[in-house]
């Protein structure tokens, strides 16, 4: 504490003596000494005190701020694309392929269609069940056949329908479960040349005769023997007729009989149309 009082005695002593030699500028020299004491004391206070640590300012980090994520723009779906249904005419639909008889020709009567067709095909007329209708424009008429002098027996079974612009009655196929034709199939088309056809049949001693001709003629493009079955069960059989004397477009009639025997009965027969590509 002395020390510092000494030291304060001396510096106002100078600022006196500084003031008393200015003369007229004892103003800034009494504003200079009190700088220089304010200095001094100061520096004084500073060495007693000791050192003081000035901490700077903590700068606080700047918060995180997550990145924006766009927006998804928004999945559009195309709308499914509907195929248009497909129609067949009614034309496709109905057209059938007859065995009898030609398209030309127009029978008023189930009947006379079914007695036309055997009459030409086996060369004697028929004695017929009675006409089962079908459905308003089809039906089956039985066909049967035997000596005069035994009971005519069931042969095949006739399919007929009305068909074309005049309505006309048309054989459409033959049906007997003991002949049978698989190939070719009924209403396929073929092409004109050698034909394979196949199937099951029976016949006396095995012998089956099959045959090929145009619709409503009874001229035959080729006649063919093969054997099948002779008893009870019926069995396979392959052929090859020649239908190359057939034009394209004809309708040709396959046909398959076996013979019991006798003159005047072709025995059982099935019958089916195809069309003739060329």
């Amino acid at each position: 504490m002395k020390r510092r009082d000494a030291n304060s005695i001396h510096a106002v002593g100078i600022a006196l003596a500084l003031l008393a030699a200015c003369g007229s500028d004892g103003k800034s020299a009494l504003t200079t000494a009190v700088v220089v004491t304010t200095s001094a004391t100061a520096a004084e206070s500073t060495s007693s005190v000791g050192t003081t640590t000035v901490v700077p300012p903590t700068t606080a980090a700047a918060p995180t701020v997550p990145p924006t994520t766009p927006p998804t723009a928004p999945t559009t779906t195309e709308p499914a694309t509907i195929a248009p249904a497909t129609t067949t005419s009614v034309a496709a639909q109905s057209r059938q392929v007859a065995i009898w008889p030609a398209a030309d020709v127009v029978f008023a009567s189930p009947e006379a269609a079914a007695t036309d067709f055997v009459t030409k095909a086996f060369g004697f007329s028929p004695t017929l069940g009675t006409f089962e209708q079908g459905d308003t424009r089809s039906g089956e008429i039985s066909v049967l056949l035997g000596e005069a002098s035994s009971p005519p027996t069931l042969r095949s079974t006739l399919v007929l329908r009305q068909l074309g612009p005049d309505d006309g009655w048309f054989v459409v196929s033959a049906i007997n479960v003991s002949m049978t034709i698989d190939a070719p199939v009924a209403q396929s088309t073929v092409p004109s040349g050698e034909l394979q056809v196949s199937g099951t049949g029976r016949g006396f001693e095995a012998l089956i005769v099959v045959e090929a001709f145009v619709a409503g003629s009874a001229d035959k493009l080729d006649t063919q023997t093969a054997l099948a079955g002779s008893a009870e069960t019926a069995e396979p059989f392959t052929v090859a007729l020649d239908v190359s004397g057939a034009h394209a477009g004809d309708t040709v009639v396959i046909l398959i009989r076996g013979g019991v025997g006798l003159e005047n009965d072709p025995g059982e027969f099935s019958a089916l149309a195809v069309t003739i590509t060329g």
